[in-house]
């Protein structure tokens, strides 16, 4: 099974390890499904998480290593422009190219 999570579900996963987003997390880490990223998507998770208080630089750090080295990192082109919102664009993208079998996220607004 492959998944590309959303900003959000990544920030809430760190914010809260007793949450459901956490438990995500879990079961990559021990191998249950594969996380399919793209240079874009690792940069927006460093960008918002380099802007909480709320997770610490540690924190923020080992886990954006961890994911880099054993997530799938797929290529993409930034052609896709489908979304509402169109920072979501490169996840779907990523999400397309990446063959994923979902796309995880809390934004039901951009994601119906």
């Amino acid at each position: 099974m492959k998944a590309v999570i959303d900003t959000n579900v990544v920030f809430a996963g760190l914010a809260n390890r007793k949450g459901a987003a956490f438990k995500i997390f879990q079961r990559f880490f021990i191998g249950q499904f594969y996380w399919i990223n793209s240079d874009e998507t690792m940069e927006e998770y460093e960008g918002v998480l380099s802007l909480s208080q709320i997770i610490s630089f540690i924190s923020r750090d080992i886990f954006l290593h961890l994911l880099r080295s054993r997530s799938v990192l797929v290529k993409i082109k930034g052609n896709l422009r489908v979304c509402k919102h169109a920072d979501d664009d490169h996840f779907l993208e990523t999400a397309v190219v990446g063959g994923a079998d979902f796309l995880v996220t809390i934004n039901l607004k951009h994601f119906p």
